[in-house]
């Protein structure tokens, strides 16, 4: 008993939790799936029945790598008292067999096809194999001597074959699968990784002398870590040290055909299951599930460093899934086999993907029922629902679920067709509106009769300016847009906006921004509504402007800006009002469109930055009584003192919080020290 709570209190230590024991299924890990782009935790998919480390009195040793073919036959390659072989257990009737022992060194990767030729990697022995079922050997690969090789040595690692009996090599996975014909010839490095550059590295680059380049830029690409085939015969590899695009399924020229995947960076195997599920282990004993597409299913599993925890491993080598989605996990440093049986929920899951994936839509609803009844938050049952809608002409139906899966390219094209329904029924009545009003207009032309309506409306705007001055400031706008050089002259010159009613403008241009955030169509609004702090919101507003009009009113002080305090945060506003007068606008017009006009959307924005820039130039031009050269460097210089500024804010509140830390432990040791003698 001592042991095991010493054993419990290392882990919180040093992982920072406790197993937990599902009390539906008993196990000591959880189990998440992905909603709205986040890990939410989800019933559990996979629950550990056996862990075997002999497989009907053959004892496995330490095991390297594990396949299962699709007529569920499962092929392991281990290591027993310094003899390599490969164990050959066929899940159908049981029997057990092993080969291989008088002519492996260290075999560390096997592949079989269906038809039982075996495909060995003997990293020991410098060799990988192509043998018959009996363990003959039919083909041998061995260093190539061509160039395209390259230098180093050949210690094959993994290897796998398509259907062609093209073989598959990982061997130095820095530069990729070394590919090899169905004869043996070295055909070449496919499915590499690249580096990505960054900033740092370009402006490294560019200024660094050619001497301190060669020492710095001996950068590597991602080490491919392990690689599958799926039915189609398309690769998949997953790779160290990389997030979102880990995991990769290579198309014939070694691109990836993969979107960016919720994963870890350990990644050490991957293996595509009977449906095209991905499967996906990590160092730290993570399984990772996805659908065909990328979308993560369930993720579960950790590390076990006591080694007597069920589910959970120590040093993971390899996983391979057979045809009941029954999953098999080896660990070398318990020398274990682990067996995982899928639960009712992960099989509800798996038959609704199935039918999903084929295209069945209809026939996939009542299995997708099945899994909302047991998790409503399963993001991919929403969308199957929706698909299934859409097939059935249920576009509104369609749209709720595209929503609640945050699928906004399947809610496009269901809004694409009840926008089509909308104009088909009110479409003659619009354009009936439209022409009705255009007769007007030709007939007031000619007649002049508007001006009967405009004019008291005209009158009323009128008086309504000269008795309330508040509304006749934020109507000045209109005049500042039209002709911004004299209105900032009136502005600083004859004092005629007050700082009040700009600052009950700016209050106005914050509601129009919130409105936008809460009223813009679920297509064209990337934020989470209910994550969002509306003092947070009104801070990322005003205190750029904040420190814009304190930092542009002292670089103008020293160097001859004519602009006062109240001037420079007057003309700011107006300055930005083509942006906050444009969200209102994007925000009705999103209400009816889809992501084919997404061009439009795209555009007003730009157009509307675009303005509000030019506004903004003009405004320091004229405020200050600039040149063109000054006003740049006027702004240049702005914004580099509100960094400044910002830095020094952070810097201060350090030092107080440290300070507050060190009194208040001083008076805490105090207190102790004369309390508690």
């Amino acid at each position: 008993m001592k042991k095991v709570l010493i054993t419990l209190l290392m882990g919180v230590l040093i992982f920072g939790f406790i197993p937990r024991i599902d009390a539906e299924t008993g196990v000591r890990y959880p189990t998440f799936t992905t909603s709205d782009g986040r890990l939410v935790r989800t019933q559990t998919a996979y629950v550990p029945t056996v862990s075997l480390t002999s497989i009907h009195g053959i004892e496995i040793g330490e095991p390297a790598d594990i396949h299962i073919t699709q007529n569920n036959v499962m092929y392991l390659a281990a290591n027993l008292n310094n003899v390599s072989r490969i164990i050959i257990y066929d899940l159908n009737d049981g029997s057990v067999r092993t080969l291989g022992e008088d002519l492996l060194v260290n075999a560390t990767g096997v592949f079989a096809t269906s038809e039982g030729i075996i495909y060995v990697a003997d990293r020991g022995g410098n060799i990988a194999y192509k043998l018959n079922p009996e363990g003959d050997i039919l083909e041998t690969y061995t260093r190539p001597n061509s160039p395209l090789f390259g230098a180093e040595e050949f210690q094959p690692r993994k290897i796998i074959a398509d259907a062609r009996g093209n073989v598959y090599i990982l061997n130095l996975g820095i530069r990729g699968l070394a590919q090899f014909s169905n004869s043996g010839e070295f055909l070449g490095y496919f499915g590499a990784n690249t580096i990505t550059p960054t900033l740092r590295t370009i402006l490294q680059f560019t200024f660094f002398t050619e001497e301190q380049r060669a020492r710095l830029f001996n950068l590597q690409p991602p080490e491919i870590s392990n690689m599958a085939i799926d039915e189609r015969g398309l690769i998949h590899t997953v790779s160290l040290g990389v997030e979102n695009f880990g995991v990769k399924r290579l198309n014939i020229s070694g691109g990836n055909l993969l979107p960016p995947m919720f994963n870890a960076e350990n990644l050490v195997d991957v293996f595509v299951g009977p449906i095209g599920n991905i499967y996906v282990l990590t160092r730290s004993g993570r399984i990772y599930e996805y659908d065909r597409e990328g979308n993560l299913l369930f993720l579960f599993g950790n590390q076990d460093v006591s080694n007597q925890i069920s589910g959970l491993f120590n040093a993971p080598a390899g996983l391979a899934v057979d045809q009941g989605f029954n999953l098999y996990v080896i660990d070398r440093a318990s020398q274990e086999l682990t067996v995982f049986n899928p639960t009712e929920f992960a099989m509800n899951v798996h038959r609704a993907l199935n039918l999903y994936q084929e295209g069945n839509y209809i026939d996939s609803l009542g299995p997708w029922q099945d899994v909302l009844r047991m998790n409503d938050f399963f993001d991919l049952a929403h969308r199957g629902f929706g698909n299934a809608y859409f097939s059935l002409s249920n576009y509104q139906g369609a749209l709720e679920e595209f929503r609640i899966a945050n699928d906004r390219l399947g809610y496009s094209e269901a809004f694409w067709e009840v926008r089509n329904a909308w104009l088909l029924e009110y479409g003659a009545v619009f354009i009936g509106l439209l022409f009705g009003l255009l007769v007007i207009l030709v007939i007031n032309m000619k007649l002049h009769f508007l001006r009967y309506v405009i004019d008291p409306i005209k009158k009323g705007i009128r008086w309504v300016r000269k008795k309330v001055k508040v509304i006749d400031d934020m109507l000045y706008l209109f005049k500042y847009l039209r002709n911004p050089a004299d209105a900032s002259y009136e502005i600083k010159r004859k004092e005629r906006i007050s700082a009040i009613s700009v600052t009950l403008l700016l209050a106005i241009f914050f509601g129009l921004y919130v409105y936008h955030i809460y009223g813009t169509s679920f297509l064209f609004n990337e934020r989470r509504l209910e994550e969002i702090n509306l003092l947070e919101e009104l801070a990322t507003i005003i205190l750029p402007i904040i420190l814009w009009v304190i930092a542009n009113f002292l670089i103008g002080s020293i160097r001859e800006g004519e602009g006062r305090l109240k001037d420079v945060y007057i003309t700011t506003i107006y300055s930005l009002s083509p942006y906050f007068l444009s969200l209102p606008v994007l925000t009705i017009i999103s209400q009816g469109m889809t992501l084919n006009e997404l061009f439009i959307y795209q555009f007003i924005q730009f157009i509307a930055v675009l303005v509000t820039g030019v506004y903004f130039f003009f405004m320091v031009k004229e405020t200050h009584f600039y040149s063109v050269k000054e006003t740049v460097q006027s702004i240049g210089i702005s914004a580099f003192t509100m960094v400044m500024m910002l830095l020094g804010v952070f810097i201060v509140f350090i030092l107080f919080n440290e300070i507050f830390t060190l009194g208040r432990d001083v008076v805490l040791e105090v207190y102790y020290r004369v309390f508690n003698r």
